[in-house]
């Protein structure tokens, strides 16, 4: 799947009538609970889901499914309440309104006994990986196992070595280096590593992908697929990246003001006249997510000097070489760059 494709001199830059015909209580309408389909089976129901922090709603009336097992996309633009719908499904806030059931279990009524329990089943992967500068690669990831399943030492080194190989690193290499040492996408999957040392049946990817460059991007989206593949864990992403969200999702959710205004798999994503979804997907600088920039007018809108050649890989989802089976680095991977 693909950015939808823009003509510089019209995509971009859609009539204004055409976005419109959508008055606000459309555009902002929430999208329906689908029936779950046969074979398919539910891990996360998120009902009525509202939140305001003073006069401000954030959340505005979130409703959805998670399947067990899949990967599951929430795409929006800032201050649409991504991160707090997040903080949300990790237990780090409670709902003003609404229900929020994983794995049985209804966060917004559990215990302090029972939301510890729940964390021990899920694994986060923060911006920028969030790893502990004072401490070695070795400590950072055996964290949880020391500080909250109190694992004796060996015990503790043996799992950190299974996990850096699992997330394709060279354990033996980089277990006493600090974060400093590694590079963007090795401190990355170190942070996974940690995600994953607790073997969680869910996984929250926190903007994977933010500040990499697109060979790294690649190896990151390759490496969340296994792990779907391998562990068969249930994983819920934050991101910006368009071609991330295609190469890694099963469904994708589009948050805007507040409230899922579209859930689907690809295809439907693409096939949705939405304006919140035309302009998201193609990119253009007129539409919903920039209501509040001022019209230029009649003035002449800047031609853009050159537009990305994808290649004939782009869109490829079978994991490359970056990451073979030995567990060491390999070919970095083709796909992705122009």
């Amino acid at each position: 799947m693909r950015r939808l494709p823009t003509d510089p001199g019209t995509d971009r830059y859609p009539p204004r009538a055409a976005i419109e015909e959508w008055p606000s209580e459309r555009l902002e309408a929430a999208a329906p609970v689908d029936p779950v389909p046969e074979g398919k089976e539910v891990f996360a129901a998120v009902r009525s889901l509202k939140k305001s922090f003073g006069p401000r709603r954030i959340l505005r009336g979130i409703n959805f499914d998670i399947y067990r097992g899949e990967t599951f996309v929430i795409l929006g633009g800032s201050g649409s309440g991504k991160t707090t719908l997040l903080k949300h499904l990790m237990g780090m806030l409670k709902p003003d309104y609404g229900t929020i059931t994983i794995g049985g279990q209804d966060l917004a009524k559990a215990n302090e006994s029972e939301m510890g329990a729940y964390r021990r089943t899920m694994g986060v992967l923060f911006q920028n990986a969030a790893l502990l500068n004072s401490l070695s690669v070795l400590e950072n990831v055996g964290l949880p196992l020391i500080e909250v399943d109190q694992r004796p030492l060996d015990e503790v080194q043996a799992r950190v070595i299974a996990a850096l190989k699992r997330v394709f690193l060279p354990a033996e290499e980089i277990l006493h280096l600090k974060p400093a040492d590694l590079s963007g996408g090795m401190r990355k999957r170190v942070g996974i590593a940690r995600a994953i040392i607790q073997d969680p049946q869910l996984i929250f990817y926190d903007e994977p992908t933010t500040g990499l460059d697109p060979v790294t991007v690649n190896g990151v989206n390759e490496l969340t697929l296994d792990l779907q593949q391998s562990l068969g864990v249930t994983s819920v992403v934050i991101t910006h990246d368009l071609d991330a969200a295609y190469m890694i999702a099963d469904r994708i959710a589009v948050l805007y003001k507040g409230r899922f205004i579209a859930i689907g798999n690809q295809d439907a994503i693409e096939a949705d006249p939405h304006p919140v979804l035309r302009q998201l997907l193609s990119g253009s600088t007129i539409g919903p997510l920039t209501e509040g920039y001022t019209d230029t007018g009649d003035r002449p809108r800047p031609a853009p000097k050159g537009i990305r050649r994808r290649s004939s890989t782009d869109g490829d989802k079978t994991p490359s070489a970056s990451f073979p089976a030995s567990g060491l680095t390999g070919p970095e991977p083709t796909h992705g760059q122009s």
